[in-house]
């Protein structure tokens, strides 16, 4: 449900001092290359990957004028599982993983920093991956594009930036941002782009994404890890952007229409709307064309009424494209509901040695 975390505590003075010393001796024993490093953009922190293994892939200690506090971007799940890099973690999963966090931060480096319930999370990204046939994944990609995209995405320059990209719909706005991805797609085209290694992604094939960012959280953690919160977070934009209906063709959606609409003057203003919907292409135009040389708010009130009463027969507003072959699609939206209420499996594992962690370089 969770992939990752950038959570922050607030520090005295002295508490600053305590932790940029004792993380620093820290890192100079184990971490030859990874010391605590003045930030190359942010003048006011201090910053280290050397705790990248376990999630922490980045430690910062911030000194400025408006506070002082520690910053972690945190990827929970390498904390439990080293080889779990493109896995989502459970709300299950991290009373285990406080349990690690507190040990390394309160125990071993004796940090003066609150338990991990209590860090506050200014961002995180609640998701839900969904298993679907490989060959399918771009064409759900295209039908969401196709789908009630709102306004205030449009007037973010990242929206339109990534709009063109064939595997994910990535929408941004000021505090939250859409990102539905084919997972291996996406992980493979980065890997050409890039000079790193990355490990092995097979696993992630036929694995489609739905992931919601939240930034300025500013709820504790253990508020965060609610479960209804976050699925809520996922739902509401696929809720908005696509909801309920199967995707049909125009000819499947018309007969549906037909069969279930005995009222000849709502039937006749669905078929119009249908046709209307094909031409068009997507929501969006259909919209703006059905607008014209009417009353704003009226129009508005026809076409949503319009639009619902398609769903209510079970018809995506959406439609298939001619050229795909295909009669019908399912909506994956039961699924992705689903999906986001099942915990999964967790693999808990007790900690009863300082075994748990290695921090020699060389091994």
């Amino acid at each position: 449900m969770i992939d990752m975390m950038y959570i922050t505590c607030q520090l005295s003075v002295t508490e600053y001092k305590t932790c940029r010393e004792r993380l620093g001796q820290f890192l100079d024993k184990n971490f030859h290359s990874h010391k605590l490093r003045k930030d190359r953009y942010d003048k006011t922190a201090l910053v280290t990957n050397g705790l990248a293994k376990w999630g922490f892939q980045e430690i910062r200690l911030r000194k400025g004028c408006w506070g002082i506090t520690m910053e972690i971007r945190f990827r929970p799940q390498l904390l439990i599982n080293q080889q779990g890099y493109y896995k989502l973690t459970t709300i299950q999963q991290f009373k285990q993983i406080s349990i690690l966090f507190n040990y390394l931060l309160l125990d071993l480096l004796s940090l003066p920093v609150p338990d991990f319930f209590a860090w506050t999370a200014k961002r995180v990204e609640a998701a839900v991956d969904l298993v679907v046939d490989e060959q399918l994944i771009p064409k759900y990609i295209v039908l969401f594009k196709k789908g009630y995209i709102p306004e205030y995405f449009w007037r973010e320059k990242q929206t339109r930036k990534y709009w063109d990209s064939v595997t994910n719909v990535y929408l941004m706005s000021a505090n939250k941002t859409v990102n539905w991805y084919n997972r291996y797609a996406t992980l493979q085209d980065k890997a050409k782009k890039s000079n790193k290694q990355y490990l092995d992604y097979t696993e992630t094939k036929g694995i489609l994404r739905f992931e919601t960012q939240v930034r300025d959280n500013m709820k504790s953690v253990m508020e965060t890890l609610n479960q209804t919160y976050l699925k809520q977070e996922v739902m509401k934009f696929y809720n908005l952007i696509v909801g309920k209906g199967d995707y049909y063709s125009l000819n499947k959606a018309l007969s549906i229409v037909r069969q279930k609409t005995p009222n000849q003057t709502k039937r006749m203003a669905l078929e119009r709307l249908l046709q209307l919907l094909d031409k068009c292409g997507s929501i969006h135009a259909a919209k703006e064309f059905f607008f014209e040389g009417q009353n704003a708010d009226k129009a508005a009130d026809k076409f949503s009424k319009r639009i619902n009463q398609l769903r209510k027969l079970g018809i995506n507003p959406v439609l298939l494209p001619p050229e795909w072959g295909i009669e019908s699609l399912e909506n994956l939206y039961d699924k992705i509901n689903a999906a986001a209420d099942k915990e999964g499996d967790c693999k808990i594992f007790c900690v009863n040695s300082h075994s748990t962690f290695h921090y020699n370089e060389t091994k």
